[in-house]
């Protein structure tokens, strides 16, 4: 045995029986190490690919059969679309722009053309692919797979990819399990050409994927040093089991790196609360529980069924998340990074339905499949996701489809409630409101905040994030305006905004839903720094079902130093007339804004959108920013806004 080798099997038995530390605000889980003994995992794992389901590049017949016609002619075209691609490479400029600017400019273009003419060839199996796959296996082979926006992990900080410092990450990850499959289906048809084609691919997926991730336990989305581990840790694990299965050949190094891989997942669940809930919002489920069902459902076929866990209820709680934070329509309750609006994969949907036995999932998949027409340019996802549609897709769009659009529902874990006038109709009013704290995954500062929406449509909002650069994941962050709390529908106190960190925190909740109303009670005072000067901030969300929705502040402060200022944020046109009655009228229809005009003084400011991803996630290039200064300067005080419907009948003088 090599001395390499003898010291990656020598970290992956460290890591079977070393005494993990859990952070202090998880919740220590061993779902999936407590299904089987690392001993007998060796005995139930099936090797040499004996899992795969998929059918042989050779059986033609399958592939005919198991696929429906209009989705083989949707891939074949975007094969042959592919064919014109051109391999260009990263340059050393593009990943340099990164550290220079904060800019973006590496993409996903390359491996995206291997796969269309991967899944072209597969469906065709008439060889004329053949040679445009070479070239990018090829290709791929010869250059770096790292993102230039993670390249953080390196000890090098040019800015530019070390290549004797091989690094996991999401792209990485993505690549080396997509290369292991090129090799799975196609290794003979290569091996006709040249074998250094299947060696050089066996060669690079080891090195770029599987031998740093025997070799190295410090990253921090694996867990093993108590760090709080988000999407990173389902999605790379998922892609690291693909190619660990389909290419690795030792039984015994593919038991270790399986015991790895089960005890690393466990932090991501570990890190859950048992309601469910993403706390990176709904833009980050496909790739959070949806890669975690990915790697479980692999899981399972990889060892026979013994490990498989979808029967716990972390898992149907994970899975219900996604329908339970469903607005209407391609809303959903966006608090975090999220975006308000969200396609969310089908096939994930349709077959957490299935693993968890729940139709409403399933019927969800139908709908969100038609409503997005998520197949019009054939399969979505990154290889065997993919893979998975195509052969999902005949099951999917045949299903009954239907949107469960849950009446209320309360995470009391992870502090989120959500109401809509009627259970199952997306007329009429919903919000949604949110405790927590201001250091969850991908967090705005944003303790108490809300939405409100209007037959599935926005009224008071969540602006979301913009495209991501450096500044987004650097010490600059709480810099940019979207992540500030005076940004979303929250108080300033005492000029005073909240601050991130785990501590600024919600506290004192109360929540009650009837059949006529749903109230939410939180104190945010916590959620600000000492310079607020406040003893407690007290808001309550009250909807009165089919009548009104209420936001009441009852406050106490240590001191007044400046006007305290509560904040709406919309995306609706705001008119304050000469009386300061204020109207908001947008495509949820015309709304009025009640207050106590003795009290609170409005005025607005235009908040113009330049970046294309808020553009696009509002339909505009402005929001508006209504602020109440709180007119006496008031040790304690109360303040209601209230806001209803109102019919609008046009008139001559309008």
């Amino acid at each position: 045995m090599s001395k390499i080798k003898s010291l990656l099997l020598a970290s992956s038995v460290c890591i079977a029986t070393v005494c993990i530390n859990f952070p202090a605000h998880a919740t220590e889980r061993h779902l999936l190490e407590q299904t089987v003994s690392y001993e007998e995992l060796g005995n139930v794992l099936r090797y040499r690919q004996s899992w795969v389901d998929y059918p042989a590049y050779t059986d033609r017949k399958s592939w005919k059969e198991k696929t429906a016609p209009e989705m083989r002619e949707l891939i074949i075209r975007n094969g042959e679309r592919a064919l014109k691609h051109e391999w260009k490479p990263d340059l050393a400029s593009d990943y340099l722009a990164f550290k220079r600017t904060g800019e973006i400019r590496t993409g996903r273009a390359n491996h995206k053309a291997l796969q269309a003419l991967t899944l072209a060839e597969l469906v065709e199996g008439q060889g004329r692919f053949m040679d445009a796959i070479i070239d990018g296996v090829w290709f791929l082979c010869e250059t770096s797979w790292i993102h230039s926006a993670h390249l953080g992990f390196q000890k090098d900080r040019s800015g530019l990819p070390d290549r004797n410092e091989p690094t996991i990450e999401l792209v990485v990850a993505d690549i080396g399990a997509q290369m292991a499959w090129t090799y799975y289906f196609l290794k003979d048809e290569f091996d006709k050409v040249s074998p250094l084609i299947n060696e050089r691919i066996i060669e690079e997926v080891n090195r770029n994927l599987i031998n740093p991730y025997f070799a190295r336990d410090d990253y921090w989305w694996m867990g093993f040093g108590g760090q709080q581990v988000n999407n990173w840790n389902p999605w790379i694990n998922y892609n690291v089991l693909q190619a660990l299965m389909l290419i690795e050949k030792d039984p015994e190094r593919v038991r270790q790196g399986v015991w790895k891989l089960m005890k690393s997942t466990d932090f991501f669940f570990s890190m859950y609360h048992e309601d469910g809930a993403c706390d990176e919002g709904p833009t980050y489920w496909s790739g959070a529980s949806g890669y975690a069902l990915k790697f479980l459902d692999l899981l399972a076929k990889a060892t026979g069924n013994k490990v498989n866990i979808f029967n716990a209820p972390l898992l149907r709680n994970m899975a219900q998340y996604i329908y339970r934070v469903h607005i209407g329509g391609n809303y959903f309750v966006n608090f975090a990074d999220s975006a308000p609006k969200v396609s969310p994969s089908p096939g994930i949907l349709y077959r957490y339905g299935e693993l968890t036995g729940d139709p409403a999932m399933m019927k969800f998949a139908s709908f969100m499949a038609q409503q997005n027409q998520s197949f019009k340019d054939g399969v979505n996802g990154y290889f065997a996701s993919a893979l998975d549609e195509l052969f999902m897709y005949k099951d999917i769009i045949g299903h009954p489809q239907g949107e469960p659009l849950t009446g209320t529902y309360w995470f009391k874990d992870t502090q989120i409630c959500v109401a809509r006038d009627t259970e199952g109709k997306s007329d009429g009013f919903f919000f949604a409101a949110k405790g927590g704290n201001n250091q969850e995954s991908h967090n705005h500062n944003d303790v108490g905040s809300c939405i409100l929406y209007y037959n599935a449509l926005p009224v008071l909002i969540d602006a979301g994030v913009g495209t991501y650069t450096r500044q987004t994941f650097g010490p600059e962050r709480y810099t940019i305006w979207t992540m500030q709390s005076d940004y979303h529908n929250l108080p300033l106190i005492n000029g005073t905004p909240q601050k991130n960190g785990r501590e600024f925190a919600a506290h004192s909740q109360q929540y009650k839903a009837t059949a006529k109303t749903v109230s939410y009670q939180v104190d945010i005072a916590r959620a600000y720094p000492q310079e607020a000067n406040v003893k407690s901030w007290i808001r309550n969300y009250t909807l009165q079902r089919k009548k009104d929705f209420t936001i009441t502040d009852k406050w106490k402060l240590s001191a007044c130093n400046e006007p305290s200022v509560l904040n709406l944020m919309t995306c609706c046109e705001v008119e304050i007339d000469r009386n300061k009655n204020i109207t908001l009228t947008g495509e949820a229809g015309r709304f009025k804004v009640e207050y106590d005009k003795k009290l609170l003084s409005p005025a607005t400011d235009t908040v113009e959108l330049t970046d294309p991803k808020l553009i696009h996630s509002w339909n505009r290039k402005k929001l508006t920013r209504i602020r109440f200064t709180i007119v006496s300067q008031q040790i304690s005080g109360e303040s209601k806004l209230v806001i209803r419907k109102v019919q609008y009948h046009k008139t001559l003088n309008d």
